[in-house]
């Protein structure tokens, strides 16, 4: 719990560097490309329309009378959380692995490097919810009157998304072969957090699982505040509220009290 305290407290003190760190890291990676820092947009822009292209428009019948549009919303929408949570949780997972000489010239924590690589990836989150507020009014409807309560589920994902990423940053230096299962279950998460299709289609035990999952809860939290309210989610909100906050609870404190433990000797991993 101590441990825990202490490294919120430092994410808290160090706010102002780790937004000025995300903006320099942000120029460092993108100064020799043309497009620069327009990449962080036009990546996942074009990922979103593949599959727009692919699920909205060829997969879906459309002659239903379902508005595309509605649904490139509600793709963009969930993509936004997953793409954030994705780049963060990989990018923070080794972000002390990659960046433990720069502490040694800056002197600042090394429990701020995983939110500098959460404060980097917010951009996606913000271009794509956007999108999906466009697109959404091209479907002729408008935002739901909840929309306020999309900054709680931003919150929670920003705070998962730290925790798992502590969690992750010590065990990829004590187990180096650990980032490459990371990478296969983030690359499983976003078809299981329902980002594409409607987990609510899938009415048995395997969908009742997923929609307990942390992903499902801040993925369709952020379309039943934005959008429109979904009843299936909201038939679970209380249970999964319960197993999004104890899972993320529980990695923060182990997550803290490895960092703490192991951050002495991480240079000896190396």
């Amino acid at each position: 719990m101590i441990n825990a305290v202490k490294i919120v407290w430092e994410q808290i003190l160090y706010f102002p560097l780790i937004i000025r760190m995300a903006k320099y890291g942000d120029q460092s990676t993108y100064q020799n490309f043309f497009l620069g820092q327009a990449w962080k947009i036009f990546n996942p822009i074009l990922q979103v329309s593949i599959y727009f292209v692919i699920f909205g428009l060829g997969l879906r019948n459309i002659a239903s009378g379902v508005s595309p549009w509605a649904y490139a919303a509600w793709l963009m929408l969930g993509m936004s959380v997953w793409r954030f949570m994705n780049d963060a949780i990989l990018s923070g997972s080794q972000s002390i692995k990659k960046q433990i000489g720069l502490v040694s010239k800056m002197k600042f924590p090394l429990s701020v490097l995983p939110a500098i690589s959460i404060a980097s990836a917010i951009w996606t989150f913000i271009v794509l919810a956007l999108l999906a507020v466009y697109f959404h009014f091209l479907s002729g409807q408008g935002i739901s009157f909840r929309w306020f309560t999309g900054i709680y589920y931003l919150l929670a994902v920003i705070i998962f998304t730290y925790s798992f990423s502590l969690i992750n940053s010590t065990i990829v230096i004590l187990i180096p072969d650990y980032i490459s299962i990371l990478r296969l279950f983030m690359s499983m998460g976003m078809w299981i957090s329902g980002v594409i299709f409607n987990i609510a289609a899938l009415d048995n035990f395997v969908g009742d699982v997923l929609r307990l999952s942390p992903f499902y809860y801040v993925v369709y939290g952020m379309r039943d505040a934005w959008l429109q309210p979904d009843k299936v989610f909201e038939a679970t909100f209380c249970s999964g509220t319960i197993i999004f906050w104890s899972i993320t609870w529980f990695f923060l404190l182990i997550g803290s009290y490895l960092h703490v433990k192991f951050k002495k000797n991480f240079m000896e991993y190396l």
